[in-house]
């Protein structure tokens, strides 16, 4: 069976430079077909990186059920390993010290017709039949996203409450991994945009959705899964 086809979407926030991106993304291809989406926040050092290594780590390991994710989480901290400079400005490395945190969405399809996913925090599973949206997991409701959602630290010893989901697939389905100011527009807009739009079409629309004040002007990040038909 062919395995399914995948598209990547990554855009910085109006008026930041890529490398400052704290949004990432991983695929594995292949069966069993895994995905990941990380939102790293703001206001945490490093974070960006904190999320690029969660979406790896998960991609690799493929711990599909909030059992298995709490399971390698220490196992992923300890193995994280930051670019640190030589010097650091005192904010910086106070922050350091907090550690990084970021949102994580995990997915994975398997060829006889199931998918899990999990997840930390408001990245948005959203699965599509047609033109018309089935689910939207772990969030349904644009109204509500907040600004203090649940995230995986670096350093803490504590695990976060991690939420699981699974079902079943049929030929010709597709999934959106979407971080939140994303999800939270396509949600409230129309959901199949990135079924229908190509790269630089959905990045213009992006763009001019965040001009509007439609879509809030924060890093986005987002992979397109076609199941096989």
């Amino acid at each position: 069976m062919q395995a399914p086809l995948v598209r990547t979407f990554w855009l910085p926030r109006d008026g930041s430079a890529p490398t400052a991106c704290e949004d990432a993304f991983a695929v594995r291809p292949g069966w069993p077909f895994a995905a990941a989406v990380a939102d790293g926040a703001t206001e945490s050092a490093f974070s960006g990186a904190w999320a690029r290594h969660l979406v790896r780590c998960f991609c690799r390991e493929l711990p599909a059920t909030p059992e298995a994710l709490q399971h390698r989480l220490a196992h992923w901290r300890a193995t994280w390993q930051p670019d640190v400079p030589a010097t650091l400005p005192w904010y910086v490395a106070a922050k350091l010290e907090e550690g990084a945190h970021a949102a994580l969405l995990g997915f994975v399809v398997q060829p006889d017709g199931t998918w899990q996913a999990v997840a930390v925090g408001d990245a948005v599973l959203l699965h599509l039949r047609g033109n018309r949206l089935l689910a939207a997991w772990p969030i349904d409701d644009p109204g509500q996203f907040h600004h203090r959602p649940t995230l995986i630290g670096s350093r803490e010893d504590s695990t976060p409450p991690v939420e699981g989901t699974g079902g079943r697939w049929t030929p010709g389905d597709a999934f959106v991994l979407a971080t939140d100011a994303l999800g939270a527009w396509l949600l409230g807009d129309d959901p199949t945009l990135p079924l229908r739009l190509t790269t630089g079409e959905l990045a213009r629309h992006v763009t001019a959705a965040r001009r509007r004040h439609a879509l809030r002007n924060d890093d986005v990040a987002a992979v397109v899964v076609h199941c096989p038909r």
